[in-house]
Order: C-alpha cells, then structure tokens, then sequence
C-alpha cells in the first residue's frame, strides 16, 4: 500500500503602513546653493533652494550634465506658470566659509581659500554674463558676506528635503529661518513697474539673480568665481575679478543642467570689453548703449567704441587721384575686421565672411539707387593707425572720377 503525501507551502504576508522617512536638506560646505523666489504674487512667501553640489567640481566648465529636475516643486510653490512669470527669478551662490577667526588664513581647499565665492549672473546665452572686473571688492567686504551666506547655509540643513531633492522654506510657518532665506540676502528696491534687484548679500550690486518669462528652450545663469586676497591676520592686497566657470540652465519643465560656454566669438570678445556695459540687453548685436545711432555690430564691424557716443568706428573721406589717372576722385576708408577681402558683386563689393560678419560697399550718385560701381583702392589710404584687430581697407566711387556731379559711398556690416 503507497502513502501519498501531499506537501503544502504556506505564504503569510504582512502588510504595514509606514510613516514615509522626511529626509533633511543635505549640504556640504563649499556646496553651491541654487535658489528661487517670485518678487510678488503666487509664491512670493516661499522660497526654492537645490544643492548643486561641491563649488570647486564646476571650475574651468566641470560637472557638466544633468543635475535635477525640480518642475514638480516649482509648479506646486509657484503656479503652472512658473516659466512664463518675468516676476520669478533664480540665482547661484557659495563659498567656503572662514573656520577660524574673522580673516584668519584656513588652508585652500582645491585651490580656493577662505571666502571664494561662486555666485551668478544672468545671461542670455552661455558665457554672455557680467564679470565682475578686478578690485570690486576688498577682502574684508567678501569676509562679511560670506558670514551672511553662512547664516543661510546653517538655515537650509534646517530644511525638509522634497522628492526631487529641492527645499521649500515658507515665510507663514518657518518665520525664524526666513529671515536667512533666499529673499532676505536677494532683495527687491522698489522700481516704476516691476521691482528691481538690491545688492545680493549685502555686496553684490545688481544682484545675482536671472528672472524668467524670457521664452525659449532654457534661462541661463552664468556662474563666476571670485578668489580673495588676504595677508596675515588683516585684510590686505586686492581682490582678483570674477572668472567665469560654469553656466546653470532651466528649462520649461525644470530641468536643471550645467554646461559649458561655446567658445567666445570675436564679436563677444569685443563687447567684453567695455565693463560699463552690463545689461545683457545692451550686449546684443542689434543693442546701441551709446546712443549714437550704430548698432554693437556696427561699432564692432568699424571699430568703435560702444560705450562712447563720439566713437562709431574710422571713417576718413578722401578727395585726391587714387588710380594715378591725374584726376581726383571720392575715395572712402574704413577700419575693418583683420583678414577682410573684398570681391565684385554686382556694382558692388562685398567681404567673404570673416568672424562672423560680411561687409558690402555700395556707390550712389543720388542718394536714391545705390547701383553705382565701386572699386577697391591699393595700398589703402588712411592717417594713423588701425586698432589691434583691425585693417585699413579703401574704397572709390568709378562714377566721381574727377569730381564731376554728386557721389556718395556707404558701407555696411551684417552677421
């Protein structure tokens, strides 16, 4: 007689239902602090931070690549809108805080001593922002905001971290740690229209932030770093200027992600130049900061000054025989870009492309049809010197040979 055994095998399951673990903020000294604010309106008492992580890992266009996406978080504190709103703005700040006492020297870390600061500026595209020049600030200054940084740095570890990482801070219900938010250390003067930015941290004129509702495929924030001299236990010495080292992006949908500049042109180059130009606005091609009726295009394609209203660009008139036919004729000089070479087009003559932009001469004898045939004059004319970057180049009116009637030359520069 067989026996069959049966076997069984018997599952128990437990299913409980656990409080989900609130993770604190986590940052590091030396971290970069990426915060948002809305100057009024929906979500104008909270403020967004996200770590961004080690300052010195984005020197010299570092840790480039994706570092979050916290659109869930904006969406929730600032509305659907969020990247449509010209009133909501973000920004880039850190800094290796002093261990010791006030200016005691602390050993570098990777290169950066006590109070280097990394802190943003907005741009309109990578690598267009605002450095600061050499001497805007002195030690001491940057020793102070960073004391301040550290009272908001203290506050955010404070901070309960959402599921994509970022921080929310709530003026309502966190009233004692608001006041070392993003708000207090970025505020707002009042302005006509729309508020404008007081100076970041107390030091930082113009602020460090970039707002939105510009449209586009991301909002850009150019990031510098800023080393400071300090000598014994007094601060001395000079304070170099910003260098630029990583570009922050936002995109429509919250995408964080830091990339590196295209390399500069040599019209970016040029408008670089001059410090007093600082709106982003003012540093485009189509912009006239001078007011004196050419564009930064033209002053750069003519070489002028873009920051001097007197100073469009060499433009010498020359009335003398420059084909050695014994007759005068209307000859024109202009300071163009170096490596421009002119050939027929038409009755015109027209540059090959050179740094991005092409010039055309064109010869009138009345001002009205421009189809009057030019030539290009060898060796060029011209009294003095053109600017590094530059050459002479001549031109004439075929049709103003020996002076007869009217004649007129015009040139222009397009990228």
């Amino acid at each position: 007689m067989k026996l069959k055994i049966k076997s069984y095998c018997l599952i128990a399951s437990i299913s409980l239902s656990l409080p989900a673990f609130a993770a604190p903020f986590a940052f590091t000294d030396g971290d970069l602090i990426l915060g948002f604010q809305a100057a009024n309106g929906d979500g104008s008492s909270q403020n967004v931070f996200f770590n961004l992580g080690s300052g010195t890992g984005y020197r010299n266009n570092g840790s480039q690549g994706v570092r979050g996406n916290i659109g869930a978080t904006l969406s929730t504190t600032f509305g659907e809108d969020w990247y449509t709103r010209t009133n909501l703005y973000f920004g880039v700040v850190g800094n290796l805080r002093s261990l010791g006492l006030p200016f005691s020297p602390n050993p570098p870390v990777d290169g950066d001593p006590n109070s280097t600061f990394y802190i943003s500026k907005p741009a309109a595209t990578p690598g267009a922002g605002f450095l600061y020049p050499a001497n805007s600030f002195v030690p001491a200054s940057l020793q102070s905001s960073s004391t301040k940084l550290g009272g908001m740095e203290s506050m955010v570890v404070t901070l309960t971290a959402e599921a994509d990482g970022s921080a929310v801070l709530d003026q309502s219900t966190q009233t004692v740690q608001w006041e070392n938010g993003w708000t207090k250390w970025n505020p707002f003067i009042a302005q006509p229209v729309e508020p404008g930015q007081g100076a970041a941290f107390d030091l930082f004129n113009g602020g460090l932030q970039q707002n939105f509702g510009k449209g586009g495929s991301a909002t850009y924030v150019d990031v510098q770093r800023i080393l400071p001299t300090n000598t014994g236990a007094v601060p001395t010495g000079v304070v170099g200027g910003g260098t630029y080292e990583t570009t922050i992006s936002i995109s429509p949908t919250g995408v964080i992600t830091s990339l590196s500049a295209a390399p500069a042109s040599a019209f970016d180059t040029f408008i670089a130049q001059f410090p007093t130009i600082t709106a982003p606005a003012d540093k485009l091609t189509t912009a006239d900061p001078d007011g004196d009726g050419a564009t930064n295009l033209e002053e750069f394609g003519f070489g002028g000054n873009p920051a001097n209203g007197s100073d469009s660009g060499v433009g010498q008139i020359f009335t003398l025989d420059s084909n050695n036919d014994t007759q005068r004729d209307i000859t024109m000089t202009l300071e163009v870009r170096s490596g421009a070479s002119f050939s027929v087009s038409g009755n015109d003559l027209v540059s090959q492309i050179v740094d991005e932009v092409v010039y055309r001469i064109e010869g009138s004898t009345d001002l009205l049809n421009w189809d009057s045939a030019v030539s290009e004059v060898a060796p060029p004319l011209g009294v003095g010197s053109p600017s590094t970057g530059y050459v002479f180049k001549s031109f004439r009116l075929n049709a103003g040979n020996g002076l007869v009637g009217k004649g007129f030359l015009r040139a222009s520069v397009t990228k």
